[in-house]
Formats: structure tokens, sequence, C-alpha cells
């Protein structure tokens, strides 16, 4: 590792004042080379007061007096007003002399605060930064065994005395969640996931084993007249009728037999250079997971986007149907083709609001995405319509949408992990999660880990303990509330590649006691 830069990590609880003796003895008493990290990190815990935070205290004492929604937003003010006090401390005249010695030393220096319980922010601040040595403050001393159980890095903490104790050295040179993979499994891995990467992805030719439907072959986009799809739908008859949103959804049938599946955008607004300009974007989406655009009309004020036809509903129908035929089998197929069909999109800056009711499915659960790209911002242009009431109230749109500027991928990867806890839960109304919102539900049973006690009851025991012990974790990694600690998209999609083939991922596996507990349970 010598010819490697080393990126050190010093780990500091906030509520107690900023010293910056760790890091001054980390750049006067460890070597260090040109090109060096370290990151001093500042972390929050939510609940416990500051030295400067006496809000946070006042909410500590009375958050049981607060109604739950209420103390989320108190919570959401104090920890916004804390951080910036903590980022106003770290840039203070006090780091002066701190910035100046990593300046002369020709190494980098940065300054951060987060927000969390603060083993799991420090375990996960360290895998993310991929630290080559972590330094803990001296009050974690208690926190030492965590560290080294979750850690591979080099681990060393400050004492009384101002100097740093040595406690263990790096276990590997590699510390990331997935480059923990043996090589072989790492390299097929990356391998299949970024093939597509070097060439141009063409669908194969798909056809539904029990209904026959075959996907169209690939073809240039086909303008088709207002007429060619009055007689396609039946002259839009009701009966064709599938959904009627801000959309018109329609089934019909092209005069050669292919099905397909007309929408109808309902708003006379939309002008015909911006509509061709959308069909142009979507039409070059051609992949395996996402549903292919075979033409448009634009005839007069008519907006027509012509689809190919999915034949077996949604997986939203499916999930509140209690379909038998969700198996976990075919449960953890539909999250990776989902996954895949996403980042395609993103790679085409195609972006969407991700939930059941846009994942269409095959009778061979093949998984294909609907709908993404329809708007130019799909989380800042609905407005306070049913469709978006629904969206907020089963808590798909990540926190900080309605803000300017938002991450787009990673808000769709907020969107893809309650997808993702619903397949794993099975669960649809307010009435199956005791009352409570979904996420207010499955939130504390996700940071417990309490695998019983989320997964869909009718799956019993047919499920596979590993694939589900991973899938509540990159559902728990899609759902951080800060949209930069968030897996990214490729993250997910070699998560459940992971999941899938049965890779080994050695830091953060279930011991085998952990794995019979959790049998136990289950059989209980």
């Amino acid at each position: 590792m010598s010819n490697e830069n080393q990126k050190i990590l010093v780990i500091q609880d906030a509520s107690v004042e900023i010293c910056t003796t760790a890091v001054k003895s980390t750049l006067q008493n460890i070597s260090l080379n040109s090109g060096d990290k370290i990151k001093l990190l500042r972390i929050i815990q939510p609940f416990k007061a500051t030295s400067s935070c006496t809000g946070c205290l006042s909410l500590a004492r009375n958050k049981s007096k607060l109604h739950s929604s209420a103390t989320h937003r108190r919570k959401q003010e104090d920890m916004i007003k804390e951080i910036q006090e903590q980022k106003e401390s770290l840039n203070s005249a006090r780091f002066s002399e701190v910035l100046g010695l990593a300046e002369q030393k020709q190494v980098e220096l940065e300054l951060a605060v987060d927000v969390g319980l603060l083993k799991e922010v420090a375990v996960d601040a360290a895998k993310n930064f991929e630290a080559t040595i972590v330094i803990l403050d001296r009050q974690l001393k208690k926190d030492q065994k965590y560290f080294m159980d979750n850690l591979t890095c080099g681990i060393l903490r400050m004492k009384l005395d101002n100097s740093i104790k040595f406690i263990r050295e790096p276990k590997a040179t590699e510390v990331s969640v997935f480059n923990e993979l043996n090589c072989a499994d790492k390299q097929k891995i990356l391998t299949e996931v970024h093939a597509e990467e070097q060439q141009e992805y063409i669908p194969k030719i798909y056809s539904c084993q029990s209904c026959k439907n075959t996907r169209p072959e690939i073809g240039h986009i086909r303008e088709f007249s207002y007429c060619e799809m009055q007689f396609a739908t039946s002259n839009f008859s009701p009966q064709n009728l599938l959904a009627n949103r801000r959309w018109r959804f329609y089934e019909g049938r092209l005069s050669d037999g292919q099905r397909i599946v007309v929408r109808e955008h309902t708003s006379p607004t939309i002008k015909e250079m911006v509509f061709k300009a959308l069909v142009q974007k979507l039409g070059k989406a051609r992949h395996e997971y996402v549903a292919m655009l075979l033409g448009f009309c634009s005839e007069g004020s008519h907006r027509l986007l012509v689809y190919e036809y999915i034949c077996n509903g949604s997986l939203n129908r499916h999930l509140s149907n209690k379909s038998s035929e969700l198996t976990w089998e075919r449960r953890v197929k539909i999250a990776f083709g989902a996954a895949k069909g996403l980042e395609y999109l993103h790679s085409l800056k195609i972006y969407g609001i991700m939930r059941p009711s846009n994942i269409l499915l095959t009778h061979d659960h093949q998984p294909m995405l609907a709908n993404f790209g329809l708007a130019r911002n799909p989380y800042e242009s609905s407005n306070q319509s049913r469709e978006t009431r629904v969206l907020k109230t089963f808590e798909y749109l990540a926190p900080e949408c309605g803000e300017s500027g938002i991450d787009l991928s990673k808000a769709d990867v907020y969107s893809f992990g309650v997808v993702l806890l619903e397949l794993i839960t099975g669960r649809k109304s307010i009435d199956e999660t005791n009352g409570q919102s979904f996420l207010r539900w499955a939130r504390p049973l996700l940071r417990q880990k309490r695998f019983h006690e989320l997964i869909d009851p009718t799956l019993q025991e047919a499920h596979d303990l590993h694939q589900l012990y991973w899938m509540i974790h990159v559902a728990d990694k899609c759902l951080w509330w800060e949209p930069e600690r968030r897996f990214s998209i490729d993250k997910v999609v070699i998560a459940l590649t992971c999941i899938i083939q049965g890779c080994t991922m050695v830091n953060l596996s279930p011991t085998e006691s952990e794995l019979m507990q959790q049998m136990q349970q289950i059989w209980r």
C-alpha cells in the first residue's frame, strides 16, 4: 500500500468541544506523503445535547410531549441549525494553523459535519472515504471494539495526553463494501454490470412464455396519423381505457396485429416542438428492462405516445392484490431488472419517480420500466394533483424534492428504496403498517435489522435468508435522508447482482449466530 495515497479519517463527537489536537498530531507524527488526504468528521447525534445546540437539548427533554410529525419537523430544524453552527466553527480562526500545516506538508485537509448515530455514521464515512486509517477521539474508547469489528482499515485512538495510540494495522487494502469481494467475483460482476458501456445496448426479441406476447423489433420511431390511432383504439373507446390521470392510457392494436399502449397527453398547452423533442429523447431508450417507445402522433392539438404492450400489468396491481405469483425469487428478479433499467435510463439523463405503478411485468415476471422522462423535472413539475398526494402519502418522493438543483438520480434511488421495501414487505396500506405511514413503520425495523418483522408474511419461510439480509441492507442504503449518503444507482445494481450470484461481502455479512437468531425468530 506504500505506493498508494493514504486517506486518514479523524472522528469526533460533535457534543464535545472541537479539538484540533488529533489533526495536528496526525500531521506531525504520522509519515505522510504529498497527495495524502485527511478528513476531520464531526458527527451530530440526534436528541443529544451539544455544546452549541440548546434547541437539541430542549427537544430531547420534551420529545415525548410532541406529536410525531411536529417532532420530526423540530428535529430537522434543530439539526439544520446545529450543522450550520458546526460548519461555522470548522471555518473559524482556530483551524488556520492546522490548514497552514497541511499546506506545508502538501496534504489535502477536509473538514466535514454529518448527522446520525455516531458509530454507524463513522463506519459508513470510513468506507465511503475508503479510509486507510481511522483515528478515534479519546471519548470513543468505549466504541473501539465496534470499529474493529466493522472496519478493515488501520485504527488509532487519541489518548488523554494527546499522543496517538496504535490499536490495529489494516486488515486489507480495500475497505469499500463492494470491494470486499474476492478478485474473481469482483471482476465478474463489474464486467457484467458495465458491459453495455462498451457498446450500444440492443434488447433481445423477447416473447412471453405464457401468453406469447412478443416485443417488437428495433426500428425507427414511427409517426402515426390520428386516424390510425383512432382505428387502433376503437375510437378511444372507454372499454380500452386503462388509466386516466395526467395522461390517458389506452390499449390498442395496430393493423399488423402488434399490441400497443397509447398515452394521450391531456394538456392542450404542450407545443409541437417541445413534444417532438420529448419523443426524440424517449425514442433513444432501447433496453431489456425498459418499455419501448414505438412512435408518436402530433396532429392538430393531439399529442400521443405509442408504446409496446406489456402483458401482465403493473407491480402495483400484483402487490395490492397479494398475488401468490410474487415468490421471493421473482421479487429479487423484479428488483434487479428495475435497478438495471433505472441505471440505463439515468445514462440517457432520463429520470422519473420510481414506483410500483411504473414497473410493468410480463407473465414471466420480466420487469420493464414505463412513464419515465415525461416531465422536464418530475420532482418539481407536478402540482397538488391526486397523483402527487398519493406519492407523498406513500413517501415515494425523496425528502429534498421541491428544492431547486436536486440530484435527480439520487431522488430516483430513494424512490427505488421504497419500492424495494414494498417488494420485501408486501405491504401497501396504512392498515397493514399499524396505522402508521409506510416508512414511519419500516425505518425502525430497518435500523434494528428485525428482518422477521419486515418480510412479507405470505412468504413465510419461502425466502433465502442471506438474500433477505442483503436486500434489506440495500433498501436501507437507498433511503438515507441525505442524498449524498445514498447508494448511487450503479452501486445498487452491483449489490443486487452480488445478491443473485451469492458473492461474499466479508465485513457486512451476518455471522452464523445472527442468522440462527433470525431463523429462530421466523420459526416462532
